[in-house]
């Protein structure tokens, strides 16, 4: 069996570091993914270095898409040499593995203005972020792990708050210009402090997504993905209902209840964890079974925690998401936890047996980046754990 996946995780506990060869060669090549700071920035080297990918395919028999994190040094490289192209390589590995730089949809390279609203996430994923700024900020009760407003400010050249016209345009034209660009649409954002406010207009821009993919007659191909703070009248949830093939989620984060208040504060503080998972009851009575979905970050508590959690919400039929922590910049917890490729791994183990139990849906369809979920669900952490760390 691959070992793809298992690989995937080395890179997201180790970071992965690129070499002068590649950095020359990347810098003077055109047509790739580039890394765009939308919402978050893992790469720790200067800020006037050249733009590093966004992510890798690690391809083969069983191909996986993991993100570009650069926490500095590494025994994992990202070279490049005329004989071998793009190769990951490492004393863990035998030899170098090939890897695949992802493409950019044609619209998305050519109107500006589509760049300014979107970004292709994982190859396959068109993402939408808005607002591009979270009450939590003015409050000092961010999540501790997100580096929004610090990133917000660094790169300020995308737009802040989308309308319903900017997402329906970016989709017509993006799946218009090639129909088999990508597999799903996927919006999230910061909170407004009026959270009822908030979604409905989180609701305007799915509605807006949804609306393109049905004139272009990709409803049944391509789904819309929305993760947002829960409202506080569970009756707006409603409004998901008719929209075909959606995807939904309210993330919890953490499991641990001591750790969910230290990590989300103003979640914590503002809404509360058991009002997460009522809401996201309510959800999934609107959007069905395993449609709803709920984030748990592997690395910010113990891996029986995490397991634990995902166990609880997967029985209740609510699909966990479960992305390894990374590293951002901006971030309070900036490079103070490091999840080891032993806990992630302990964490991919136990979620493969919930996937083997339960009819879980990945809310990443290939791309997740930073996630374990599509690996899970195609049956590749079965087996021993391989040692990579």
């Amino acid at each position: 069996m691959s070992q793809n996946a298992w690989i995937k995780l080395a890179l997201l506990a180790n970071g992965i570091s690129l070499t002068p060869e590649f950095v020359d060669w990347f810098r003077d090549t055109d047509g790739f993914v580039q890394r765009r700071d939308f919402y978050n920035s893992p790469n720790w080297g200067p800020t006037a270095a050249p733009a590093p990918p966004q992510e890798l395919r690690l391809s083969g028999e069983s191909s996986v898409i993991v993100a570009v994190n650069d926490y500095g040094q590494t025994r994992w490289r990202l070279t490049w040499a005329e004989d071998t192209g793009p190769v990951v390589v490492s004393e863990m590995l035998p030899e170098g593995r090939a890897v695949e730089l992802l493409k950019n949809p044609g619209a998305l390279n050519s109107n500006p203005e589509i760049a300014r609203v979107s970004n292709l996430y994982g190859g396959s994923a068109l993402a939408f972020f808005s607002p591009r700024a979270c009450y939590f900020f003015a409050e000092g009760t961010g999540c501790r792990f997100c580096s929004l407003e610090g990133t917000a400010r660094e790169s300020n050249e995308y737009a802040g708050r989308l309308t319903y016209d900017e997402v329906r345009n970016a989709v017509a034209s993006v799946v218009a210009d090639d129909s088999k660009a990508i597999n799903q649409v996927m919006i999230v954002g910061g909170n407004e402090r009026d959270l009822d406010r908030g979604f409905r207009n989180q609701l305007k821009l799915v509605h807006a997504a949804s609306d393109a993919l049905a004139e272009a007659g990709l409803t049944d191909d391509v789904s819309v993905h929305l993760v947002a703070m829960p409202p506080r009248d569970l009756q707006i949830i409603d409004g998901l209902g008719d929209i075909p093939n959606v995807h939904a989620g309210f993330d919890l984060e953490a499991w641990n209840p001591e750790r969910f208040a230290a990590v989300a504060p103003g979640k914590h503080a503002d809404y509360g964890q058991r009002a997460i998972l009522t809401a996201l009851e309510r959800l999934r009575d609107v959007v069905g079974p395993y449609r709803a979905h709920s984030i748990l970050i592997a690395g910010l508590e113990p891996a029986e925690s995490t397991l634990d959690g995902a166990g609880k919400l997967a029985a209740e039929g609510i699909s966990p998401i479960i992305n390894a922590y990374h590293s951002d910049r901006h971030s309070a917890l900036g490079l103070s936890i490091r999840p080891t490729y032993r806990h992630l791994s302990e964490v991919a183990s136990g979620l493969q047996e919930l996937h083997d139990t339960y009819p879980i849906q990945p809310y990443w369809k290939g791309c997740g980046r930073n996630a374990m979920d599509f690996e899970a669900s195609h049956g590749m952490f079965h087996g021993p754990v391989p040692q990579f760390g």
